[in-house]
């Protein structure tokens, strides 16, 4: 693909909010920070916008630190779609990542909450092929992608809900289940995190269905538990990751909140 500044294509293909959509748009910033062996690897920025009855999640993450010695690469998401009774029924999910001046997308759509359509002009490697293809429509509704996934909907004002359930996750090519275990809540005098009140402190395990490499899911159950601590975005029914952590090959991978998400001016279309 001829060279495009990654943002000035994600810009393109966003739909961005009216002017006169701006009744009851709620709209959170936050920034991660993510460490390998305690060493920084990449920045990642996320926008949270709150429309009536509606929602768009973006992410924007890029190499930094030590991570720049070994990559430029960086890459941008976007997933939109309705609240029902609290529930995310995504719309559509578009992520482009950049390598060099090499640009690649893929784009999710759906019908009624359900994945309808996928393209995407990145090809598998041989090694990467699946060992069984997801059929895109057996997959049905309730699935999050990957940025998605990050946050927990809080039903009758419980922290601890936000791990009750198990959760679906899809990205285009792969289907996999998320199984969460609450473990503890920690109340704001009992935690160090710069966030205000309680936190859940939770251990998810990942647990591939379809669409992985056939070494993927073979290995599956070395995967280590990944744990993770919630905090409820202020105003909302939502919470999402403070922090992150699971043991890779690589050593212990870290994603850590340097600012929770704050209530930020929305970015509005004359």
């Amino acid at each position: 693909m001829r060279f495009v500044p990654l943002a000035v294509l994600m810009t393109a293909l966003t739909m961005p909010v009216q002017a006169d959509e701006n009744a009851g748009l709620k709209t959170y910033g936050a920034q991660y920070k993510a460490y390998v062996r305690g060493i920084l690897i990449a920045n990642i920025d996320v926008r949270f916008e709150l429309p009536v009855n509606g929602y768009h999640l973006s992410a924007s993450a890029r190499a930094a630190g030590f991570g720049r010695l070994f990559s430029s690469s960086s890459a941008q998401t976007h997933s939109y779609g309705a609240i029902h009774d609290g529930a995310f029924e995504p719309q559509n999910v578009r992520i482009a990542w950049q390598q060099g001046e090499e640009i690649k997308q893929s784009e999710i759509g759906y019908e009624n909450g359900a994945p309808a359509s996928f393209r995407s002009d990145y090809l598998l490697p041989p090694e990467r092929k699946p060992k069984v293809a997801v059929d895109l429509s057996m997959v049905g509704t309730g699935t999050n992608d990957p940025f998605l996934a990050m946050l927990g909907q809080i039903s009758d004002g419980d922290l601890a809900s936000v791990c009750a359930a198990p959760k679906r996750l899809f990205d285009g090519r792969r289907l996999a289940n998320l199984v969460p275990k609450a473990t503890q809540t920690l109340q704001s005098d009992e935690h160090r995190f710069d966030v205000t009140g309680a936190v859940l402190e939770c251990q998810t395990k990942w647990q591939p269905v379809a669409g992985y490499s056939e070494e993927s899911m073979q290995n599956a159950e070395e995967f280590d538990l990944i744990d993770i601590t919630y905090a409820r975005i202020d105003g909302t029914d939502f919470a999402a990751p403070v922090q992150a952590v699971t043991d890779t090959r690589y050593g212990r991978f870290k994603i850590k909140a340097k600012q929770f998400f704050e209530s930020v001016p929305p970015q509005i279309e004359p």
